[in-house]
């Protein structure tokens, strides 16, 4: 009988495992070959920050494994208090995914419907964008799956029960607060690339769209930069983001040996890339060698040899990911892609924009766990107390942690701030409201009590 009892208990826990090893082999594999689009070089002169993305996703195929054997070898109590809240979670979590894809397939249905395949093409399209779904919405699932949670348990006054056990406040959420740092670890996982990716995919589809409807409109042209390698692509009509791999079209490539000295230039039909070889292929070529301008009148009409090409092989290291998107906001950058700005880009401005962003990406981290810290004071009651003021102000800082993250950054981006504290501040903020909270509900007292003894005490001190 034991025996068969603890196959039941860890029959989850090796179905989690297996469903992680499969999940690993497949998306690791698919994030590898996608990589060879977008990275230039080969894999092993990828950089580590965009090597670090397979493994990333292996971690996150294999956090449920870990989570169930936390699960099992917790005590009853623990237990019972995480599937509440899993479940309270869960619910939150489906109820705001939903909503925000009926409200976003009914503003873009008309774009949509003009891809082919429409159905199959919108379920690919909203399961790329989950990333960035989930990346916008965590944070508040965590706030309200807790509230959810901690409502209802004090409103069995279990919660009253549970204390009365020996365990302290803190003891008794700590499952929340462990599972909230898994879910933290997710928000991180998808922010490192993936939900900036699936923006960047989500604009590009929609342009392609469209460009594709509009048949009187001019062909979509595009400019790359390649500063590294002081090569400028000019493309008349380059692939769209649902197909990279298709040629390009009306290719016209300058090669500067330093700045302001044309080199030479390459004129093409067509342009297709081979992801094995990771050669280009010209169709069709026409090289325009310049001659050396260093002794000759600069006031005088450049000079130039038309060499014939026809069909060639050139080794440049530009992939059609990067030229089909070669400008793009903050926000669709990478974190890899971040990094890399950082080290190669010159000017002030962008390096102190990057640089917070980098922060930011790190701090959202952690409001997960701080907004989690805020609802479990917020949703607890005793003495048969509604929690509905303490949801309300929970709610409302949630919201009010919206526009902090939007404006302590913008003033670190303008120079006002160090990039650091600009990201940080809401952060720090909050935990310090978070503490208060803490130490009011461990007196027994509701928010509002808290706050009405603040401000007479304060009273009493200025008079």
């Amino acid at each position: 009988m034991p025996i068969m009892q603890a196959i039941r208990r860890w029959t989850p826990t090796a179905i989690f495992l297996i469903l992680g090893i499969v999940g690993a082999y497949i998306l690791m594999n698919k994030e590898w070959a996608q990589m060879q689009w977008e990275i230039p070089g080969r894999p092993s002169e990828y950089p580590f920050a965009q090597q670090m993305r397979p493994y990333l996703i292996a971690v996150a195929c294999f956090l449920p494994f870990v989570i169930s054997i936390i699960y099992q070898c917790a005590d009853i109590m623990d237990r019972y208090v995480s599937r509440l809240w899993m479940e309270a979670f869960f619910m939150c979590t489906a109820i705001l995914i939903t909503i925000f894809i009926l409200g976003d397939f009914a503003e873009n249905v008309n774009d949509l419907m003009d891809l082919p395949n429409p159905v199959l093409s919108s379920v690919r399209f909203y399961l790329a964008q989950m990333p960035m779904i989930m990346n916008l919405i965590l944070p508040y699932t965590l706030l309200m799956g807790t509230l959810w949670c901690l409502s209802k348990l004090s409103a069995g006054s279990e919660i009253t029960g549970m204390l009365q056990s020996g365990k302290s406040l803190l003891r008794i959420n700590l499952p929340i607060l462990i599972g909230s740092s898994f879910v933290a670890l997710y928000f991180g996982i998808f922010g490192f690339h993936w939900a900036p990716n699936a923006t960047l995919y989500r604009t590009l589809l929609f342009d392609s769209i469209s460009a594709q409807s509009n048949k009187d409109a001019p062909p979509r042209g595009s400019v790359f930069k390649n500063d590294t390698q002081k090569r400028i692509w000019r493309i008349g009509e380059p692939a769209y983001i649902d197909n990279p791999g298709r040629p390009i079209k009306n290719v016209h490539i300058e090669q500067f040996s330093a700045p302001g000295k044309l080199e030479y230039e390459l004129i093409a039909k067509e342009a297709s890339w081979n992801a094995e070889s990771r050669l280009w292929s010209f169709k069709d070529a026409v090289k325009r060698v310049h001659h050396d301008l260093r002794d000759q009148d600069l006031t005088k009409i450049p000079t130039f040899e038309t060499v014939p090409t026809g069909n060639c092989e050139l080794p440049f290291e530009e992939t059609p990911w990067q030229i089909i998107a070669p400008t793009t906001k903050t926000e669709s950058y990478g974190t890899p892609d971040l990094l890399e700005t950082l080290k190669t880009d010159t000017n002030a401005k962008i390096r102190r924009m990057m640089r917070t962003e980098w922060h930011v990406r790190i701090a959202k981290v952690f409001s997960c766990i701080i907004l989690t810290f805020i609802a479990i004071p917020s949703a607890i009651t005793f003495q048969r107390r509604s929690p509905m003021a303490g949801i309300g102000i929970a709610i409302f800082l949630a919201a009010f942690m919206l526009f902090l993250y939007e404006f302590f950054p913008t003033m670190a981006s303008a120079g006002y701030l160090p990039p650091w504290l600009g990201a940080w501040m809401p952060n720090i903020l909050y935990l310090i409201i978070g503490i208060k909270l803490f130490q009011s509900k461990l007196a027994h007292r509701s928010i509002l009590e808290a706050t009405q003894s603040w401000l007479k005490h304060r009273h009493e001190h200025k008079s």
